[in-house]
């Protein structure tokens, strides 16, 4: 059933965009669609015109309406990567724009999106990793003796880093800790099974924490000209992929120092 009600104000529309926008960014959308969903909400809530300017740490938005105009920003927390929440956000968009959902209840759904969202049970999380950088590790050449120390580091690096987390300790430390403690398990274990690939092994147990959607990102948002939130990202993907780097170097002199 489609809503016919008196159009909200521009604060209103301001807030709830700002919160669709940052749902988009920390999930790991690009600025192109952030700035085509944020502008379907905005003309169909009745603005005339809505600018949007996407930033690492916030998102700044602009409306008019007729003489009134509207200007509020709003800050971007931790970006990741959460198809779920993404699709959600999607849904509440798509939903504005077939004008079945106002935008208070929009803002209302949104609001409590973190409560609604079901997520995967953690050691289900860590399985799934811990195999897939197994089986990445096969690709790149690991032998079997080192399957299974891979398989276990990389499932202890996704507790510790998801432990982390969630006590909002910085990203780059953590990403430090676990790739120390994933690459130093998997050498490890991979010498005392007796294998030989074991800086092949080492460099698997890591591959968990390779920011790979936040790259393609950064060349979307360069091509579709939103150098700025390019620069930023990359700066940020830089700095992972360097204390990562840290942390498995310093795991691997260890391992290789007791060969």
């Amino acid at each position: 059933m489609k809503l016919t009600e008196p159009l909200p104000s521009l604060s209103d529309v301001a807030r709830l965009l700002l919160a669709i926008g940052c749902q988009f960014m920390e999930s790991g959308e690009s600025a192109r669609l952030i700035n085509d969903q944020l502008s379907t909400v905005a003309k169909e809530l009745g603005c005339d015109s809505a600018e949007i300017y996407c930033q690492h740490a916030a998102i700044i938005v602009t409306l008019r309406r007729g003489n009134e105009l509207c200007v509020q920003m709003g800050k971007v927390g931790e970006h990741g990567v959460n198809l779920r929440r993404s699709e959600a956000t999607r849904d509440i968009v798509d939903r504005i724009a077939s004008r079945e959902l106002s935008c208070a209840a929009a803002q209302s759904e949104l609001d409590g999106l973190g409560r609604t969202i079901v997520s995967y049970q953690i050691w289900l999380v860590c399985i799934a990793t811990g195999i897939a950088c197994s089986a990445f590790g096969r690709l790149l050449g690991a032998d079997w003796p080192s399957f299974l120390p891979i398989m276990i580091a990389t499932a202890a690096g996704q507790y510790i880093r998801h432990s982390l987390m969630v006590r909002h300790h910085n990203v780059f430390i953590v990403n430090g800790i676990v790739s120390f403690v994933s690459a130093l398990i998997a050498g490890e274990g991979a010498r005392l099974l007796g294998s030989s690939k074991l800086d092949i092994a080492t460099v698997s147990a890591v591959l968990l924490l390779v920011p790979g959607i936040a790259v393609v990102n950064i060349q979307k948002d360069a091509i579709e000209g939103k150098p700025n939130l390019a620069a930023a990202r990359a700066l940020r993907v830089l700095y992972l992929l360097l204390f990562m780097t840290i942390g498995l170097l310093a795991a691997q002199r260890l391992v290789f120092s007791s060969v």
